[in-house]
């Protein structure tokens, strides 16, 4: 705002008076120390040095010619004099006062990281008069001094430059955090999977103890292998379903099953097939089946327990399964009833493939082709009944109704 404008001849003596000399020589000379109000469009000295409101001061040229100020004016009395020639008092310049962020109400953030995050920091100073030369109509130099309104001056915090590189310097530090994270996840994992690793391979979860249940009539040899296969193998790695292949790849055993028992205890059960019957081959050796006509082991004697079926069957390997008629043969020997399974003594076959049945009392029952056993059981057990006591020798019933001779 405009402060003072003056021409190049004019003086400045009366204008910078201070109050508190101008109320002491006042009082020195028994007079008011009231001035009078300054004319439009002028200030005064004490409303200048005061801090009020920004003024603009404009003192216009004048036509009449500059009065000294060491000599007498038309109208001058004493004092006027007196106050003219005093010497001239600079008024100190007031700062003005430096405007303060309020601190932030919010806990947890403190001042220095606040102004890190806002970047703010805003201070008000006045900036320094403003001279501007001028030239009247007359040709005269004017001077006008303006001092401008208090203006916000950023004196702290960062640029702009300053806070996209905090910013980025952060987001950086958060990929940083956020990737150690997850190696460290990787790692632990890792470090899990390596410990159980080493574990399971330490001998400390080792197969010490192996129990074997249900052998009867299969080679003890081949099942000792398997059991040795496993003994000394960490328990939870332990081939275990080989294990049962294996076993189950011996004739005898219809099915095993290997159970772990943790920290060091391994169990066998195993379900041996059942001999049904024996016949005797061209090699002379005797083979021993199952229902289902499998040869689950080749001997040399004749086998007690089990009832034989006479007539020269083919020479087969342990494991391998017979045609017919010895294997119809085998399967009317398990589905004969309770009492004429107690009565059977042999099973015969004939080159043609019928099948018949000597019972005690030497009686035989002709069953012809090995097909239709149940109507052939049927029709056979009811003629039993009905004969009684009575003396026979043969039953045919290879055509599925009975007769007795």
């Amino acid at each position: 705002m405009t402060r003072r404008v003056r021409d190049s001849s004019d003086d400045f003596s009366d204008d910078t008076l201070d109050p508190d000399v101008e109320a002491e020589l006042a009082e020195a000379f028994d007079e008011p120390s009231v001035r009078p109000a300054p004319a439009p469009g002028e200030t005064s000295a004490a409303s200048m040095s005061s801090g009020a409101a920004p003024r603009r001061v404009k003192i216009s040229d004048s036509d009449s010619a500059p009065v000294r100020a060491n000599e007498p004016r038309d109208g001058d009395d004493a004092w006027g004099f007196f106050r003219r020639n005093l010497p001239r008092v600079r008024v100190p310049r007031l700062r003005a006062p430096r405007v303060r962020l309020p601190r932030p109400s919010f806990a947890g953030l403190s001042m220095s990281r606040f102004r890190r995050t806002t970047g703010s920091g805003v201070s008000t100073t006045k900036s320094p008069p403003k001279r501007t030369a001028t030239k009247s109509a007359d040709g005269r130099t004017r001077v006008v001094i303006t001092d401008d309104t208090i203006q916000p001056t950023k004196v702290s915090g960062l640029s702009g430059q300053a806070r996209f590189r905090e910013r980025r310097i952060a987001a950086r530090r958060a990929e940083g955090r956020r990737r150690l994270r997850i190696a460290l996840v990787i790692g632990g994992v890792a470090a899990i999977v390596i410990a159980g690793l080493v574990v399971l391979a330490s001998p400390i979860l080792s197969i010490r103890t192996i129990d074997v249940e249900g052998v009867v009539y299969a080679d003890a040899d081949r099942v000792g292998e398997v059991v040795a296969s496993l003994r000394g193998d960490p328990i939870l790695t332990a081939d275990l379903n080989g294990a049962e292949a294996a076993l189950e790849g011996i004739p005898w055993i219809r099915e095993a099953r290997v159970s772990m028992h943790l920290p060091r205890r391994v169990s066998i059960q195993i379900d041996e097939r059942e001999p049904i019957a024996f016949y005797r081959a061209v090699d002379g050796f005797n083979r021993v089946l199952d229902i289902d006509g499998r040869i689950l082991d080749v001997i040399e004697g004749d086998l007690v327990d089990f009832p034989p079926i006479l007539g020269t069957g083919p020479n087969l390997s342990p494991g391998d399964f017979v045609d017919q008629p010895f294997l119809g043969a085998a399967q009317l020997i398990n589905a004969l009833p309770r009492d004429l399974r107690l009565r059977l003594v042999s099973m015969s076959v004939t080159p043609d493939g019928e099948v018949s049945v000597l019972l005690s009392g030497d009686v035989t029952v002709q069953f012809g082709r090995p097909d239709r056993f149940q109507d052939k059981l049927v029709a056979l057990v009811n003629e039993i009944k009905r004969q009684g006591s009575r003396s026979y020798s043969i039953v045919d019933v290879s055509s599925g109704e009975a007769s007795v001779r």
